[in-house]
């Protein structure tokens, strides 16, 4: 918990930086990128695959300095990817269902797993696209709020969630047991009420993104998605056998583990931003 709290003190100054200096925005976002490539390379030993990654992010980037339009396309790609990962996620955890120890790693160049090839491709281009309709959210200071209202709800429904989950949770959900063994009842339900009322209450005191009627909506529906997110990063590394996407952050399971509710809910609210557009 410690370390959590050392390494969240680490990263906010970063990104309320990086919200005031459009190239630090820039240098924040696109080195976010290359760690979730290298994160996502999931036993993979082909140095190929990250030099494709880098080149089209590169040149997605590059296509935003001259047209701005591209942003919607972030939206889109990543919850066409988000979908499709989802279903092969869901095919291989129905596949190891009867194995829950999952020690032995799985080489993707060894061994016939057309499906994990298509989830860690998938998952990749939704972590990435994910990560850059930050730039829909967020193109001027006057645009903050849009970025603070999901930041904020996100961090609420985690540390909350953890906190009363780790000390009073007993009573653990079975049919989660083969994504994530140590999820409970009580926090996921402080997950669902923290999110629901810290999104509304922020909306409606301090922010003023959305209507009553819309903020109402969506403060029911965002700790869904928060927690599908975490579900979904969980139900990756047990598809892939590894415990954590990578070490960069003391006390966290990678970048990766500390974004799983964020990107999902940065598109969320990039996706109800279009259609109020």
């Amino acid at each position: 918990m410690n370390n959590r709290i050392r390494t969240s003190l680490i990263i906010a100054p970063l990104l309320l930086f990086s919200l005031i200096s459009e190239i630090f925005l820039f240098l924040f976002l696109f080195s976010l990128c290359v760690i979730i490539i290298f994160e996502t390379n999931l036993n993979s030993k082909k140095n190929i695959r990250v030099l494709i990654y880098l080149i089209l992010i590169s040149i997605y980037l590059f296509l935003l300095i001259l047209n701005f339009d591209f942003l919607i396309y972030a939206i889109y790609l990543s919850l066409l990817s988000f979908g499709i990962s989802i279903f092969f996620n869901i095919l291989e955890l129905k596949k190891n269902k009867e194995n829950l120890n999952f020690s032995n790693q799985i080489l993707l160049e060894n061994k016939k797993v057309i499906n994990l090839f298509f989830l860690r491709e998938t998952s990749t281009i939704y972590y990435l696209f994910g990560t850059l309709s930050f730039y829909y959210l967020y193109q001027s200071p006057s645009e903050i709020n849009w970025v603070l209202l999901p930041l904020f709800t996100v961090f609420a429904i985690d540390t909350l969630s953890y906190f009363i989950g780790s000390k009073f949770g007993k009573r653990k959900i079975s049919f989660l047991e083969i994504i994530s063994p140590n999820k409970t009842s009580i926090g996921f339900f402080t997950a669902f009420i923290t999110g629901s009322c810290v999104f509304y209450s922020l909306n409606y005191f301090f922010f003023n993104v959305f209507s009553n009627s819309i903020s109402l909506f969506l403060s029911i529906i965002f700790p869904f998605f928060a927690v599908i997110g975490d579900l979904y990063s969980s139900a990756i590394k047990r598809n892939f056998g590894i415990k954590d996407y990578g070490n960069i952050l003391p006390g966290h399971g990678g970048v990766l583990d500390r974004l799983d509710s964020v990107i999902i809910s940065l598109v969320l609210i990039g996706l109800a931003k279009v259609f109020l557009s």
